[in-house]
């Protein structure tokens, strides 16, 4: 049972104690964080707590929205996939990177916490219960297919032909969702995305749905032989989705990756309504073309007479050099993009998140006065690439420093210019 580790002045008043073990909040057993945080937005509720081996309830009674000011030593470990998805991006990942991407995560905690998509397969009728109760909303959820057969072809797992159910009951208690196809040519493209899209239309709570392409490594030995999206196929889809985004006011996107394939233009940022799937890469190349624009402006013209070259993957390379002139105008450097081929993954990853400091520092050219890399090539709040190399063994290697700007373009040209100093 997790056990009180500090005490606001509040908690003690009311009777806490550190050593205190946390059983029930609210008439419910406790089991993570979220019981806590929900019921702290509450004026009154029970806790009922252990000490010296006895069970001992403490009344909670506070002013509206004060908090209870609990300091609680919780460990919330990840819930494991069941699924043996066959496109699982896990199962090819090569060796030699960080432990933590090995994990194979599938939980509804860390959906509402993050918004990492989920598959509902390993719930069950009290998680369900646990989520309408606790009001975890908006859940981020992997349907792939709506079909119920197509999608157990594609995860393995029979215990996924209760998902539509279960999203059911979400979404007439008020839950909303957020939904994601990965599509496999052949598989759930076509006729079948199709009907995907519309079904999710269709149910009570469903937000929006993000069209993604399979992500295929060169690490697949043993593992199913997937046809890779390419440009027709991009076209395509592209056609299909931007046909129901119409019709259905916008509720369905493709990522940006599918543009890229297809050498297709992206919309403008009205497109992508609030970016409710940013992080599935959907709107991301319109938001940094509207943020680079604001940061050129936010800065005045300087003459640095630098050169400072951009770090990207492959995909994004000649997009990011239609920006280049502009930058080098507003500061006066040179900048060379230098688009990575990814030898780690294989070189059918062409996206900048997956770049690895391998691959960097045995393609980059030297020379540079700094080098700018986005921040999503880096672990969040760290400073290690993808193949647990840091920063540091980067700019050692490359003999000049880093500069980590955001991904999405925004600060591009201030960050460029406070490294030098003006």
């Amino acid at each position: 049972m997790p056990k009180i580790t500090g005490l606001s002045k509040l908690a003690k008043r009311l009777g806490f104690k550190i050593g205190d073990e946390l059983v029930r909040i609210g008439g419910y057993d406790v089991v993570d964080e979220l019981d806590y945080l929900f019921y702290d937005n509450e004026k009154t509720f029970e806790v009922d707590v252990v000490r010296d081996g006895k069970q001992k309830t403490v009344r909670v009674h506070k002013k509206d929205g004060q908090q209870l000011g609990l300091e609680v030593d919780w460990q919330m470990k990840p819930v494991v996939c069941k699924n043996k998805c066959i496109f699982c991006f896990v199962d090819q990942l090569p060796k030699g990177m960080r432990d933590s991407l090995y994990v194979k995560d599938d939980d509804y905690r860390y959906s509402f916490i993050s918004g990492s998509y989920v598959t509902l397969t390993n719930v069950t009728d009290a998680d369900i219960d646990r989520i309408i109760r606790l009001k975890l909303s908006p859940l981020y959820i992997s349907v792939h297919a709506f079909d119920d057969d197509v999608r157990q072809f594609i995860l393995k797992n029979p215990n996924t032909r209760k998902l539509k159910d279960y999203m059911k009951r979400l979404g007439e208690n008020g839950i909303k969702m957020h939904t994601q196809l990965v599509v496999v040519p052949d598989i759930n493209d076509g006729k079948v995305l199709e009907d995907s899209i519309r079904g999710l239309h269709a149910m009570e709570g469903v937000l929006s749905v993000a069209v993604v392409p399979v992500g295929l490594t060169e690490h697949r030995v043993a593992l199913a032989n997937l046809k890779a999206v390419d440009e027709q196929n991009a076209r395509e889809t592209i056609a299909l989705v931007e046909k129901l985004h119409i019709e259905l006011d916008g509720f369905c996107w493709c990522s940006d990756e599918y543009y890229v394939k297809a050498n297709a233009a992206v919309g403008e940022c009205s497109y992508y309504g609030a970016f409710d799937q940013i992080e599935n890469g959907v709107g991301m190349l319109a938001q940094f073309n509207e943020n680079f624009d604001y940061c050129l402006d936010e800065v005045r013209d300087m003459n640095l007479g630098k050169r400072v070259d951009m770090v990207t993957g492959v995909s994004f390379a000649p997009i990011l050099r239609t920006y280049v002139e502009r930058l080098e105008n507003k500061l006066g450097i040179k900048c060379k993009v230098h688009g990575v081929k990814n030898d780690f993954f294989g070189h059918s990853v062409t996206v900048a998140g997956l770049v690895t400091a391998t691959d960097i520092i045995s393609q980059v050219e030297r020379g540079a006065d700094a080098y700018v890399i986005p921040d999503n090539m880096l672990r969040e709040f760290s400073d290690t690439f993808l193949d647990n190399k840091s920063i540091k063994e980067v700019e050692e290697a490359l003999d000049a420093p880093i500069i980590v700007v955001p991904h999405d373009g925004s600060d591009l040209a201030k960050l460029i210019a406070e490294h030098f100093g003006k």
